[in-house]
């Protein structure tokens, strides 16, 4: 051999990882879903802006970076910094929301 390097062609765990990994997304997203279709059903009962800032901040926060991650790595191809600019992002608007729905006077 003259320096030759076997490479690595196995990406990931295993497969039951795997799926429980996504088992688990996909739960976190609904779980969020729920929560998010509460907080909505009560502004719309009682009409306060903190608890509809309270919905979509949560829906930033957890639901929308979910939902872009899954998106970003099987439909559309972007790069990773894209992809964590952008999730970043989603995750601080959801909690400058949050923030307001707490301090609005």
């Amino acid at each position: 051999m003259t320096g030759d390097v076997a490479l690595q062609t196995t990406v990931g765990g295993s497969r039951t990882v795997a799926l429980l990994a996504l088992a688990g997304l996909l739960v976190a997203a609904v779980l969020s879903l729920a929560v998010v279709y509460r907080l909505v059903e009560g502004y719309r009962r009682n009409g306060t802006r903190p608890m509809l800032a309270l919905g979509v901040g949560l829906a930033l926060l957890v639901t929308g970076p979910i939902f872009l991650r899954l998106a970003f790595a099987n439909v559309v191809d972007v790069s990773p910094a894209t992809r964590s600019v952008t999730t970043t992002a989603s995750e601080l608007l959801g909690l400058a929301a949050i923030l307001y729905a707490i301090y609005d006077p």
